[in-house]
């Protein structure tokens, strides 16, 4: 019986460990390393030592020590070295006397096991007081008017100083928040730091006051500044061929190219065209050589042109156009050299009649207008309809277009603030810009032939009045040009004239 008992007991223990399971951890650590011990606290007066060292309760790791670290105002440069649980960060410089200071450990301690960090501020004075003055901005985008995180604010004692005396950066909502300041006079500059040296280069996002901000014990206003990408020093590039007949170039909208060559040859006034405000379209034209140079002012591009490239057939798009037209608008990757009406027919598909028309083109742009109204077409090219300049041919087309009535239409007339009467207005829906209109020496503006919808607007106050918005100049100190949200919506219904007021909201920014 014993050696039974003996037996049952050996194969329960054999088929439990047998069995697969797992071995619960606890719950999961999310707690940052702590603090347990430091020669610094928090508001600590007359602090004189030559580095700071701060002990964890649990071993951690550097994470980024020398960007994450930071001291402000940076007075010193920081050394960090780590020991088990110890950080110890040492001052190359002196600090200042009778200077408070902000130390800022940012996600730079992290515990070993589950990556846990947080942010770490100690703020001390070398002197008997800390100084206690604080702001507040908030950082825009000029243009879009949306606010703006992860934009560097700097407090400077001169405009042209290259360091801030202090800085911050600015959170998800814009806010940048600066405490522990000392009474003076200060100029501001905002800057997305793209390579995080604390330093406003050229081609960084940026903004600033002109005149310097007096900070003392009675400023508490939020201070709001926009900041915008400089208009850099453009240069031709992005050369593209479009088979078969194209060359599509970026070109700075202010060089001259009256003088363009491909391969020696001199392209004319009929064998380019602007499309945009910085593009621009050559024509190869007879050019047949694979290898390709293009010479604008004094760049030079190359490009390689394939034999299937060149035997491309010529590809048609129709191109829609926003409010009430009399024609259709279409265009080819050639340059046009004839059309062959008779290779198109416009038909009206409510009854299948043929619709005459007449056709012009200009480049690699042509019209068709119908001689007839009808609310739907249908636009048919056969083969071979265009001839371009590099004697090619189009391909097949056939496009269904439906064509706006008078009446599917709606007007709408605003009426402008007293200190607006000149600039540019954007007609926006769901944010995107669908007409562009100059105004000037006006209380109204007129904008007929809107298709029902909602609509929103920009003004940009245009104080150059060279027809476009100019962003913030550097180099002059010239701030960007205003831009003005219409941010309730106004409802358009067809057939219907509305009047609304453009009115300037009291916290516009």
């Amino acid at each position: 019986m014993a050696r039974f008992l003996t037996l049952i007991c050996l194969l329960f223990l054999v088929f439990s460990c047998g069995q697969i399971g797992t071995i619960s951890g606890g719950p999961k650590d999310e707690i940052a390393p702590q603090i347990t011990s430091s020669n610094l606290t928090d508001k600590q007066l007359n602090f004189s030592e030559k580095a700071i060292e701060f002990t964890f309760d649990e071993y951690i790791e550097l994470n980024k020590a020398s960007e994450q670290i930071v001291l402000v105002p940076a007075d010193s440069k920081l050394q960090s070295t780590l020991s088990k649980r110890t950080l110890r960060i040492a001052f190359d410089d002196s600090l200042e006397k009778n200077t408070t200071y902000t130390l800022y450990l940012n996600a730079a301690v992290k515990d070993v096991t589950e990556g846990n960090d947080s942010l770490v501020k100690f703020t001390f004075s070398t002197g008997p007081v800390i100084d206690s003055l604080s702001l507040n901005l908030r950082i825009f985008d000029a243009f879009s008017k949306e606010w703006l995180p992860k934009v560097t604010v700097g407090l400077y004692p001169n405009f042209d100083d290259e360091s801030p005396r202090y800085f911050t950066q600015s959170q998800k909502d814009g806010l940048a928040h600066f405490d522990a300041l000392r009474p003076g006079n200060y100029f501001v500059k905002a800057f997305v730091d793209v390579n995080q040296d604390i330093r406003c280069q050229k081609l960084e996002k940026q903004g600033f006051f002109i005149d310097p901000i007096q900070l003392d014990l009675g400023k508490s206003d939020t201070l709001i500044l926009p900041v915008s990408l400089p208009i850099a020093d453009d240069k031709v590039k992005n050369a593209r061929i479009i088979p078969p007949g194209i060359i599509g170039v970026h070109v700075p909208t202010n060089l001259d190219v009256t003088n363009i060559q491909l391969n020696g040859q001199t392209r004319d006034i009929n064998q380019l065209i602007g499309i945009g405000e910085d593009s621009l379209l050559v024509s190869i034209g007879e050019v047949n050589d694979i290898d390709l140079q293009l010479i604008i002012a004094e760049d030079t591009l190359l490009l390689r042109n394939t034999p299937k490239q060149q035997a491309a057939k010529i590809a048609v798009q129709y191109n829609e156009k926003e409010g009430m037209q009399d024609r259709f608008f279409l265009s080819c990757s050639d340059f046009i050299q004839w059309i062959d009406s008779r290779k198109m027919t416009l038909r009206n598909m409510e009854d299948s009649s043929l619709v005459s028309f007449e056709v012009d083109f200009l480049a690699n742009a042509f019209e068709i207008r119908p001689m007839k109204s009808a609310k739907k077409y249908q636009l048919t090219l056969a083969e071979g309809a265009i001839l371009g300049k590099t004697e090619n041919i189009s391909g097949k087309f056939q496009k269904e277009i439906e064509w706006k009535q008078d009446r599917d239409f709606g007007d709408l007339r605003i009426q402008l603030n007293d200190t607006i009467s000149a600039g540019i207005i954007y007609v926006l829906q769901k944010d995107q810009a669908i007409r562009t209109v100059l105004f000037s020496d006006t209380k109204q503006i007129n904008l007929p032939n809107l298709l029902p919808g909602e609509y929103t607007f920009k003004i940009i106050l245009d104080r150059n009045k060279n027809g476009k918005w100019d962003p913030i100049l550097p180099e002059s100190k010239t701030l960007a040009e205003q831009v003005l949200l219409f941010k309730d919506p106004v409802k358009i219904r067809a057939n219907w004239e509305v009047e609304t007021n453009f009115e300037i909201q009291k916290n516009e920014r």
